[in-house]
C-alpha cells in the first residue's frame, strides 16, 4: 500500500497513522486499552471511519463523555476532553469491524 500524504479525517495532518493492509476489531480495541491506562479520565471512545479511493481511514478518540462526539478533539458539540489516540489507513477492514460499523461511520463506545 503505497503511503497516504494527504491529511486526516478532519483535514489536519495525523500525528502518526499507522498504515495496515486489514484493520480489525481487535486493533482497535488494543489501541484503547493501551490508551486508557495513561487517561484514566476518559469514559467513552469513538472510532470513525472515511474511505478515500482505495484506502479506509479510521480514527480511534477517547472521550471524557459519550456525548455528541465530534471527529475533531475539542469538536463542536463536544463536553469535556477528548483526545486522538490512534489513526489507521487500512486496504480494507476486517469482517468484524464492517459489522459493527454497519451503515454508519461512527462508532461510540460508553
Amino acid at each position: 500500500m503505497e503511503p497516504d500524504p494527504g491529511p486526516g479525517i478532519d483535514g489536519r495532518e495525523p500525528s502518526a497513522r499507522r498504515q495496515v493492509e486489514t484493520l480489525g476489531v481487535a486493533d482497535v480495541v488494543v489501541s484503547i486499552l493501551e490508551a486508557r491506562k495513561a487517561k484514566p479520565w476518559a469514559n467513552a471512545a469513538a472510532v470513525w471511519r472515511q474511505r478515500r479511493g482505495d484506502t479506509v481511514y479510521v480514527r480511534v478518540i477517547l472521550m471524557e463523555s459519550a456525548s455528541a462526539p465530534s471527529p475533531d478533539p475539542g469538536g463542536a458539540g463536544q463536553e469535556g476532553r477528548t483526545e486522538v489516540i490512534g489513526e489507521f489507513a487500512a486496504r480494507r477492514l476486517g469482517d468484524d469491524l464492517v459489522t459493527a460499523f454497519g451503515a454508519k461511520d461512527v462508532i461510540v463506545l460508553s
